[in-house]
């Protein structure tokens, strides 16, 4: 019971590095011995632990230890009912909190927790029968560890990044695109309907001095499927994950199967005229799937697809041991990795070494971390709504860093900058009960000073050409671009489909 207790409590470590269902795509570090051994002795100090707890129960005539012990025992058994939750269910948690606020449940909880208590007893040995029941699911984790240690069995992944192709020289007078990503950006409640609390003076800023497109739609309605289709420039009907560098594209146009890697991405197009690529990002595995095309590249997972991995056993061991915190310890992931993207891209933009750059920066995405009036993170949850304009204040701020930044290194004025983002806030309608599928598209050429607004609609699919033409010197000021936005109309609707982050 000990062991099976262990098993089911650390179920949130040791299920993604040991049944990998995505062949490794979403992964940057892989399973490795030190991962795999960390998890065999988590498992067992933590069964002792359980196993030691029971023996004090059994020794110790005393109510109150037995009382505590109980208690502690149904909380620890909300770890594997969470992870169910999110993985098995799907239930996000904000309807969990609305659930709890019912007035039913409100009124009936504490007499639940009271009975609860009065039949502490009871509940647990129906709860200890239940995880003795599944015991025989511990005995297969720990084989399971076994045999991938051994080699016997073996996990679909990428054991090493790609090395990357060293920059060329650059040439005095060829164009410099930023193009910047704040994943899930609205151009409603961002731009047209903001909220009166929410200040965003930096893209307010860059809003008065460049090309607007107010009607502009991604081409999916998630990073997954938006993203291969912003930087190859195709429609895709369907999008599957290939193996652990790649993905299969069904292009919507000719209904043709293929492979990312095998389109001609905005990357390898540009490489191609002579000029150097870089990309910080996250989600998509990006070094991966662009090696042959970048000089440049540092892209992070999605924090829930690598909770417990490291590269050495201390570092496992502790991270395995940090998802006992739950909600707590993935915020802390997101914490680290808006930071690490910041410090990224912010010195990137202003290296006049690359002509090419796409920051996929995490912020607004959920989860809210960040607390705008003490300008600092927090890994204590906070309301979706709230949530997501503080990130959005976020992305301000990080845009004001990287302008900053330019500005000091003389390439603001010098460049070309777009910003978009790949698919709208999908959680508004908690905020006002609309979903506006309409995203910014803004568009800055070099010494730009007013502002031009583009009302007509278009499919953000089209940046890719219009960067290669930026880059091949066919567009070459703002008329130019609204010249070239009329001539290369991309009016498809938006792609919604679910079930990818």
């Amino acid at each position: 019971m000990a062991l099976s207790l262990a098993n089911l409590c650390l179920m949130i470590a040791w299920f993604p590095p040991l049944f990998d269902s995505d062949k490794g795509y979403f992964n940057l570090l892989p399973v490795n011995n030190a991962t795999l051994l960390a998890l065999a002795v988590n498992l067992f100090w933590f069964a002792a632990l359980a196993w030691l707890v029971m023996c004090a129960l059994r020794r110790f005539n005393s109510r109150w230890l037995e009382l505590s012990a109980h208690l502690l025992f149904f909380i620890l058994l909300l770890l594997p009912l969470d992870f169910c939750r999110i993985n098995v269910l799907n239930i996000p948690d904000y309807q969990v909190v609305a659930f709890l606020k019912k007035p039913v449940v409100l009124v009936s909880l504490p007499f639940l927790l009271a009975a609860l208590v009065w039949q502490h007893r009871r509940a647990a040995h129906a709860a200890a029968v239940l995880v003795g029941i599944l015991s025989p699911m511990a005995f297969f984790t720990m084989a399971r560890i076994v045999l991938l240690c051994l080699g016997v069995e073996h996990i679909a992944q990428q054991n090493s990044e790609p090395v990357l192709p060293p920059p060329g020289p650059v040439h005095e007078g060829q164009p410099r695109v930023v193009w910047i990503i704040f994943d899930e950006t609205d151009e409603r409640l961002g731009f047209e309907q903001r909220p009166a609390w929410v200040q965003l003076p930096e893209f307010d800023r860059l809003r008065s001095e460049s090309l607007h497109a107010t009607n502009a739609y991604p081409p999916g309605d998630s990073t997954f499927y938006s993203m291969p289709q912003l930087i190859s420039g195709r429609r895709a009907s369907d999008i599957l994950i290939k193996d652990a560098s790649d993905l299969t594209i069904k292009l919507a146009d000719t209904g043709e199967t293929t492979s990312w890697s095998k389109l001609p991405s905005l990357f390898s197009v540009a490489h191609d005229m002579g000029a150097n690529t870089a990309l910080v990002g996250w989600y998509h595995p990006y070094a991966r799937l662009l090696s042959n095309s970048l000089n440049y590249c540092a892209w992070y997972p999605y924090p829930g697809f690598e909770t417990s991995r490291a590269r050495t056993f201390g570092a496992a061991m502790l991270r395995q041991i940090s998802c006992l915190t739950g909600t707590f310890y993935r915020r802390q992931l997101y914490v680290n990795i808006f930071r690490a993207s910041v410090e990224e891209a912010v010195p990137l933009a202003a290296n006049p070494t690359y002509n090419l750059m796409l920051l996929h920066l995490p912020m607004p995405h959920r989860p809210g971390i960040y607390l705008p009036n003490k300008d600092r993170f927090t890994i204590l949850g906070m309301p979706k709504i709230a949530g997501y304009f503080n990130n959005l204040i976020l992305a301000d701020r990080t845009l004001g860093k990287i302008r900053r930044a330019m500005e000091t290194s003389g390439e603001w004025n010098k460049s070309w900058i777009i910003l978009s983002t790949d698919h709208s806030w999908r959680e508004s309608r908690l905020y006002d009960g609309i979903r506006d599928l309409r995203v910014p598209f803004l568009v800055k050429a070099p010494g730009q000073s007013r502002a031009l607004v583009y009302p007509a609609r278009l499919n953000t699919v089209l940046t890719r050409d219009l960067i290669l033409a930026i880059l091949r010197g066919e567009v070459t000021n703002a008329s130019g671009t609204v010249a070239w936005l009329d001539a290369h109309p991309r009016t498809e609707p938006t792609t919604i489909i679910y079930g990818r982050r």
